[in-house]
């Protein structure tokens, strides 16, 4: 079922304003995970995967313009996300005929991604974070002009700060202050 998922998630991004970019973050997520947990299984992998499936869904002309009006971390924002991925990966998991008691885990995963609350959860919300400083991080570091230093910072800051586990906060680190090195050489 993971490729069919990979599948749906790379098309669905593909035909999106964002493009078929993201599907590096997505792959590396799965990876972190994998560091962390040796032995996900196939719900945890496919949460990892499909975490951030419902921007595939957004309306607008670019992610950085999406943020303009609007914090990264914001609650209202985060819990739309994350219930609306949660939403669209159940819907499609349901049609694959997957195992009910597995969508219910991979819909609670994605619907606390952001935020954590359970061990499975916190781990994915860790993977995501590690991924984000390695992939996502250095190109927000572009946004400067448009959105302002002090709120790539925060966001910067945020992905890093949330991470709960020790093992990932130290496999985070390197990434965290590589990017914000770079941050403060964008600001120059």
């Amino acid at each position: 079922m993971l490729d069919k998922v990979k599948q749906f998630v790379d098309k669905s991004f593909a035909n999106s304003i964002y493009g078929s970019g993201s599907t590096k973050h997505f792959e590396r997520t799965v990876d972190w995970l994998k560091e962390l947990k040796s032995d996900a299984d196939e719900p945890m992998l496919i949460a990892a995967y499909a975490h951030d499936i419902e921007r595939a869904f957004r309306d607008g002309n670019s992610q950085e313009d999406f943020f303009k009006d609007k914090e990264f971390n914001d609650r209202d924002f985060l819990a739309n996300h994350q219930t609306k991925g949660a939403e669209i990966i159940s819907d499609f998991l349901r049609k694959q005929n997957y195992p009910e008691n597995e969508i219910k885990r991979i819909y609670n995963m994605i619907r606390y991604h952001e935020e954590g609350g359970d061990e499975e959860s916190n781990l994915i919300k860790d993977a995501d974070s590690i991924s984000y400083l390695e992939n996502n991080a250095a190109k927000h570091t572009k946004w400067i002009s448009s959105l302002g230093a002090d709120k790539v910072k925060r966001k910067i800051d945020w992905m890093y700060n949330r991470i709960s586990l020790k093992k990932a906060k130290f496999l985070a680190s390197p990434f965290y202050n590589k990017v914000l090195e770079k941050l403060v050489t964008n600001r120059e």
